[in-house]
């Protein structure tokens, strides 16, 4: 990507509102501080490189002044998508810790019912007394033999605790992701493309994780972090899912009126698959070329 392109994304995620919840830990406390610190880094940035709306390179001083510039922007770029990653990572572990909280609350909740279903009987059954069996009489003047003492019910082992939920593989947590897209429950799917990509960083389909995670955030009108994870997407995708991550992260620049790099990004896709475009992609980018003026 091109220094107005990155400037642009700069200044989307800068405006940005997070999507996500606040995570109750200093990690996470101390993450967010540092992408504050680097919003506010690009924000000096920016700047001193945007005059009259489009993004322009930052000026070169003598000495060398302007190339300090870029490599210090390479650099905070590379540490604001190393935080992101991170911020996602802890997400996904906080979202799989609720779930396994509430399934210990839930049986918890039922062993109390069971525990007060048993003391129940237990007091039902001490108040009631057995028949006495009859003896024949054997004489006239032999007493009767005394009457059996009645006896508590005994009480039932405890119900055996319910058994862990098994491990899901890699294709059903996307299978799942896919589902709740379809069912336009964003935050469900951005919740399963997380726990994917928290449990299986290095799977050979972290991209498609990437691309759900994105259609979550556009479904949203969310565009700036739509973008950043249509951008993840492409960068780890190639063939017909690679022109998806393209065509979509092009729209979501547009949506922020960013039209200069969504027109640069449009170009790539249609110079990169000139002779592979699928129907349905080259249709969706003639009509948004046509539309920005590209």
């Amino acid at each position: 990507m091109t220094m107005r392109f990155w400037l642009a994304l700069g200044a989307a995620l800068a405006c940005a509102s997070p999507a996500a919840a606040q995570i109750e830990s200093r990690e996470a406390i101390a993450l967010q501080n540092q992408i504050q610190e680097l919003r506010r880094d690009l924000q000096a940035l920016q700047r001193s490189g945007v005059r009259g709306g489009s993004a322009l390179a930052p000026p070169v001083a003598p000495g060398g002044g302007g190339a300090g510039q870029q490599e210090l922007l390479t650099r905070l770029l590379e540490r604001v998508a190393a935080l992101e990653t991170d911020l996602r990572l802890l997400r996904g572990k906080s979202d799989e810790m609720e779930h396994t909280l509430r399934q210990l609350q839930a049986s918890v909740e039922k062993n109390a019912a069971d525990t007060d279903f048993r003391l129940r009987e237990l007091e039902q059954g001490g108040g009631r007394t057995a028949p006495q069996p009859q003896r024949p009489a054997q004489g006239g003047n032999q007493a009767a033999s005394p009457a059996p003492q009645p006896q508590a019910a005994l009480p039932r082992p405890p119900a055996a605790p319910p058994a862990p939920p098994a491990q899901r593989s890699q294709q059903q947590m996307l299978a799942d992701a896919q589902n709740a897209l379809r069912r336009q429950d964003w935050a469900a799917a951005e919740r399963e493309a997380n726990l994917f990509l928290s449990t299986y960083p290095r799977d050979g389909r972290v991209g498609e994780a990437h691309l759900i995670r994105g259609e979550s955030f556009f479904g949203r009108r969310d565009y700036a972090q739509a973008a950043l994870a249509f951008d993840d997407a492409q960068r780890r995708l190639s063939g017909n899912a690679q022109q998806d991550a393209l065509l979509r992260l092009g729209q979501s620049l547009a949506a922020l009126n960013e039209r200069a790099a969504a027109c640069e990004v449009f170009a790539r896709l249609a110079s990169q698959h000139a002779t592979s475009l699928k129907p349905d992609v080259r249709e969706a980018l003639g009509r948004e070329q046509q539309r920005l003026r590209c």
